[in-house]
């Protein structure tokens, strides 16, 4: 399966990456992003729609208006398409829908919701035994009343912890949440509860997807409080964070942003963008020894970051280290088509005060 040249709307937001770089993967894979669904050949599902976007039975209800020739696809297959994760090794599929279906108690359609959100992964020859045996754990917890979104969520989170539903026993608690099953009684995972909730049934992904909505609307103050919200019901995703120090450097409150962005590096030392807005911030207030520092951070995870190498080199320009500033210009030629004139500019202003600092320096 390619995307390649194709247009692709994607549903939610694909937690731990940012939509620049998405955008620049994308990009760089031949994938052309839209913003309306109803343009798009491809719909990804990314897995935090899952609370919202499936019905209580397993049937899919996306508040979109998208074309119906367009497929749906999940977000491990467009992530592995990115560059961003791999598909699981190939093993033997042996068994098919109608099999899967019958020792599960499920129908077709919900086999296809599951296979979208990742919780199935079939193969063009079928589904694998681990399919099965998860496939019939989902059967039975329907069975006694769980609903399909708590279900799947459940299965997603689990992922995140390196356990499948083929490995572990969950149950309904008495209060609604799925938890698992450790030697006959309910237990949570790694010390949190499986399914986090605060005030009526928020999670991480409805009060995030409420910060953007905020944000959207202008309203930075309630945006603020949704992002909070959700870096404290999600303990691991960066990008919320991120997002949260982006908004209290909007609202004037470089201190806490700060601390928002130092949390996502925390969680995600990878993360490009956390560096690079940190960097920004600590120029803004003349800390350049950290902002220079927090760019160089930026490139090094991503050696194609033109923002953060043209930064890093006027910063260096400003401090008249012109021989330190032409390696980073010269990166940007090689790496930007876009941002190579100006590096170019920029490049030949170092050689100029180079040039005229050896002439200074022999008189």
């Amino acid at each position: 399966m390619t995307f390649k040249g194709q247009k692709v709307y994607i549903y939610g937001r694909l937690r731990g990456v940012t939509g620049r770089r998405v955008a620049e993967l994308a990009t760089a894979t031949g994938i052309s992003l839209t913003r309306r669904p109803s343009a798009a050949d491809a719909i990804v599902l990314a897995h935090s729609t899952a609370g919202f976007a499936v019905s209580d039975a397993g049937a899919l209800r996306l508040e979109i208006r998208w074309n119906a020739n367009a497929r749906l696809v999940s977000e491990r297959s467009f992530r592995s398409q990115l560059g961003l994760a791999a598909l699981p090794r190939a093993s033997d599929s042996s068994y098919s829908e109608d099999q899967i279906a019958k020792h599960a108690g499920l129908n077709a359609l919900q086999l296809r919701t599951l296979s979208l959100y990742d919780v199935l992964s079939p193969a063009e020859s079928g589904y694998s035994y681990m399919d099965l045996v998860a496939a019939r754990a989902i059967g039975r917890l329907f069975a006694k009343g769980a609903k399909f979104p708590k279900i799947i969520v459940a299965a997603l989170a689990l992922e995140q912890r390196g356990m499948s539903l083929s490995g572990v026993r969950l149950a309904e608690a008495p209060w609604g949440e799925l938890m698992r099953v450790l030697e006959g009684a309910l237990a949570e995972i790694d010390g949190q509860l499986l399914l986090p909730l605060e005030g009526s049934d928020v999670d991480a992904d409805e009060a995030f997807a409420r910060a953007e909505a905020s944000e959207q609307e202008g309203d930075m103050d309630s945006a603020r409080r949704w992002h909070d919200l959700a870096a404290r019901l999600d303990a691991n995703d960066a990008v919320i964070p991120f997002n949260l120090g982006n908004v209290l450097d909007e609202l004037g409150r470089p201190r806490e942003a700060e601390i928002a962005y130092r949390q996502a590096i925390a969680r995600s030392p990878g993360l490009a963008d956390a560096w690079f807005n940190l960097g920004v911030l600590q120029e803004k207030m003349g800390r350049d020894d950290g902002a220079l520092s927090s760019y160089q951070r930026a490139f090094a995870v991503e050696p194609t970051y033109a923002d953060a190498l043209h930064n890093a080199a006027v910063l260096l320009m400003r401090k008249r280290r012109f021989e330190a500033a032409l390696p980073l210009l010269n990166q940007i030629m090689s790496a930007s088509a876009s941002s190579a004139p100006e590096a170019k500019r920029l490049a030949h202003l170092c050689r100029l005060e180079l040039r005229h600092d050896a002439e200074r320096a022999q008189r």
